[in-house]
């Protein structure tokens, strides 16, 4: 009689484990994946690029790049066609107030809340991330930030 109490007990336990470990793997799964703790977001006002004017431009697309990162290479050609289509689009893109074109060498990625590369930033004249993108993008994806980054042209 007491064997048997044991083994329903132990069952019981082995039941609830298995519970536990299987909501938690199931949370993990199937949550909506959200931005890493103290990773960049859109509303995140960019701060800690000392001497950097955020107001000379509508917007400010940010590449971050990493040197040796082959995602930054897969993506390379659309950042080439992102460049030519706003130089088609605007001649004088670069040189105009809608959106800034600018290389930062040697940001930390942690200075900018990135964690991986590429990501993409889109800021407004306030420092403000209206928009974020991140590793290689999706056609779809790619679309978004030509259009966003071109709005206004």
């Amino acid at each position: 009689m007491m064997k048997a109490k044991v083994e329903v007990a132990a069952n019981v336990v082995v039941i609830l484990l298995a519970v536990v470990i299987g909501s938690v793997f199931l949370k993990e799964r199937f949550a909506a994946p959200g931005p890493e703790p103290n990773e960049v977001k859109a509303g995140d006002r960019l701060i800690g690029l000392d001497g950097w004017d955020w107001g000379g431009h509508d917007r400010t697309l940010l590449l971050v790049l990493r040197k040796g990162c082959h995602f930054c290479e897969d993506s390379a050609p659309f950042y080439q066609r992102l460049v030519a289509k706003q130089q088609q689009d605007n001649p004088k893109v670069v040189q105009s107030e809608r959106l800034g074109v600018q290389a930062l060498p040697g940001v930390p990625l942690q200075t900018l809340k990135v964690s991986g590369t590429p990501t993409l930033l889109l800021v407004d004249r306030s420092g403000t991330v209206l928009n974020t993108w991140i590793g290689v993008l999706s056609p779809r994806q790619e679309l978004e930030v030509m259009r966003a980054s071109l709005q206004g042209h």
